[in-house]
């Protein structure tokens, strides 16, 4: 049997922790949802959605992460669950390149799963240690309702371009111990391939396409230990290895060190073509959900 809700009689919230386009985005939020709440600066990803969860009165709630402006047509939306249902994700539209899936998505959580569940700096199996896809019960969704702008500054598109190259080279959440292009999920390769190659026409996307490349490489051919992707602190530090480059120029390089060192292939597109691939992007979706609706349609009539 499934539940029915209606996500604006649910409680909102508001992650933040550094991001410098956090203020403007909550007062784009506030506009939408004057009922969203907000939890700041609480380290760990685990910690601070268990503070989310703390701060909210319904037993479902919405968590929207400070990079992302939420499409207002979101708040009106009825959701069913399906039975065993714990966590759902709504893709968020990456501003950088086009991308849509879990990364920087809205997210609907079971209020009680949130303050039992165990991921990130609490996980306590491998699978948990770097992402919140692995718990059962999370079921991914296909329509965006959101834009996800990890851009703001050039240690925020660094940042966010680092930790997908870190995440993307793994195989269901861990790190393999012969780490090869050839392992790795496809999805995840296409992922990686896009963030490592397209964003040079918007602000700050070259450092988002380093960041890729840095964490891909520093993963993959370094003995780093991957897990210090969950950690902000940690990732402050290794941004003290390229900050003071010319992009342009570390791109280059890192795009060499891993065709060197881990036999994958990332040219560097320019500004126009850049633009072109995230407009592909935006009719291959727009035809994909008219196909769907097409064929809901067809199949009940």
């Amino acid at each position: 049997m499934k539940n029915t809700l209606q996500i604006a009689e649910l409680d909102c919230v508001f992650i933040s922790y550094d991001e410098p386009n956090a203020e403007l985005n909550y007062a784009n939020l506030i506009d939408h949802c004057m009922w969203a709440k907000r939890i700041h600066g609480v380290k760990g990803s685990d910690e601070c959605h268990k503070a989310a969860a703390k701060a909210c009165d319904t037993d479902w709630f919405v968590t929207v992460d400070a990079d992302n402006i939420v499409d207002p047509k979101f708040f009106s939306q009825t959701v069913e669950l399906p039975n065993n249902t714990l966590a759902m994700s709504w893709p968020g539209v990456n501003a950088i390149n086009g991308l849509r899936y879990g990364n920087g998505s809205l997210k609907l959580w079971n209020r009680y799963f949130v303050l039992e569940m165990n991921t990130h700096e609490a996980a306590k199996d491998n699978r948990s240690l770097v992402d919140f896809c692995w718990e059962d019960g999370y079921r991914p969704m296909v329509e965006s309702y959101s834009t996800t702008h990890p851009n703001g500054s050039a240690f925020q598109a660094w940042r966010a371009g680092f930790r997908e190259g870190v995440k993307m080279s793994l195989v269901d959440g861990v790190l393999p111990d012969n780490p090869s292009v050839g392992n790795m999920f496809w999805h995840n390769l296409h992922r990686l391939k896009i963030w490592s190659s397209v964003g040079a026409h918007v602000d700050n996307g070259l450092w988002a396409i380093l960041g890729a490349r840095h964490g891909c490489w520093k993963t993959n051919c370094t003995d780093w230990n991957y897990v210090d992707v969950r950690d902000f602190d940690a990732l402050a530090e290794i941004w003290h290895e390229v900050r003071g480059v010319k992009v342009q120029d570390a791109v280059a390089d890192y795009g060499n060190r891993l065709e060197k060192d881990f036999g994958l292939v990332v040219p560097a597109l320019d500004k126009t073509t850049s633009e072109f691939v995230v407009q592909c992007f935006a009719d291959q979706f727009k035809q994909s959900v008219e196909q769907v609706t097409w064929t809901l349609r067809k199949n009940s009539a």
